[in-house]
C-alpha cells in the first residue's frame, strides 16, 4: 500500500511506530553504552587492584601469570610513553613554526610549559651529572666498571672542548675590546680589562718565579756535574 492509499490515522500510526522504534533504540543505544562504561570502570578497578597486589609481592613469591603481567604492564606503559612523547613532540613541532600573532592562549601556555619543563629537566640532568660525576670521583679505579671509564673519558673530553671553547671565546672578547675605543667601553669592558691586566700580571710573575727556580736547579746541577 502506497503513502498516498493509507488513510490519515493509519499515517498517523506509522509516524507514531517510527518514533517509538527510534526512541528504544536511542535509549537501548544509551543503555548499552552506559554498561559498557561500567563495564570498564570495572575491569580497570580489577586491573589496579591486580597491579597494586603484584607490586608489593616479593619477587620470588610472584607466579608466572604475574610475571607475564608485570611484563606487559611495562610494555603497556612505554608504548603509551612513547605515544604521549611523539604527541609531544608533534604539538611542539607544530607550535614552533606557527606565527606568534596566530598562537592561541592554549599555545602560549604550552609554550611557557615546555620552557619551564625543559629548564626543569636541564637542571635534573645536570644535578644527576654532578652526583654522578662526584660518586665516580672518590670510587678507586681497580672498582669502576667499563661504563664509569667510559664517563670519565667522556667527561675528560667535554672538559677539554669546553675549556678549549671558553679560552676562544675569552680571546675573542679581548680582540674585541682592543679595538674598541676607550669612550665606547661599558663598565663591564673596563672591569674585564683590569681583569685581563690582574691575570697578566699574576702570569708573568708566576713565569718570573718559574724561571729563576729553573736558573737555579740548573746552576745547582753544574757545579755538582
Amino acid at each position: 500500500m502506497s503513502h498516498q492509499n493509507k488513510t490519515v490515522t493509519e499515517q498517523v500510526q506509522e509516524v507514531a511506530q517510527n518514533t517509538w522504534d527510534a526512541t528504544k533504540n536511542t535509549a537501548a543505544n544509551a543503555t548499552e553504552s552506559v554498561q559498557n562504561m561500567f563495564s570498564a570502570g570495572q575491569e580497570k578497578a580489577a586491573d589496579t587492584a591486580d597491579k597494586a597486589g603484584r607490586a608489593v609481592k616479593p619477587e620470588s613469591e610472584k607466579t608466572v601469570g604475574d610475571k607475564a603481567k608485570d611484563t606487559w604492564d611495562a610494555t603497556k606503559n612505554s608504548a603509551q610513553n612513547a605515544s604521549d612523547k611523539a604527541s609531544e613532540k608533534m604539538d611542539e613541532a607544530g607550535r614552533a613554526v606557527k606565527p606568534e600573532s596566530e598562537k592561541t592562549i592554549g599555545d602560549k601556555a604550552k609554550d611557557t610549559w615546555d620552557a619551564t619543563k625543559n629548564t626543569a629537566q636541564n637542571a635534573s640532568d645536570k644535578a644527576g651529572e654532578e652526583m654522578d660525576k662526584a660518586g665516580r670521583a672518590v670510587k678507586p679505579e681497580s672498582e669502576k666498571t667499563v661504563g664509569d671509564k667510559a664517563k670519565d673519558t667522556w667527561d675528560a673530553t667535554k672538559n677539554s672542548a669546553q675549556n678549549a671553547s671558553d679560552k676562544a671565546g675569552e680571546q675573542m672578547d679581548k680582540a674585541g675590546r682592543a679595538v674598541k675605543p676607550e669612550s665606547q667601553k661599558t663598565m663591564g669592558d673596563k672591569a674585564k680589562d683590569t681583569w685581563d691586566a690582574t691575570k697578566n700580571s699574576a702570569q708573568n710573575a708566576s713565569d718570573a718565579v718559574q724561571s729563576k727556580v729553573q736558573e737555579t736547579q740548573k746552576a745547582a746541577q753544574s757545579k755538582t756535574s
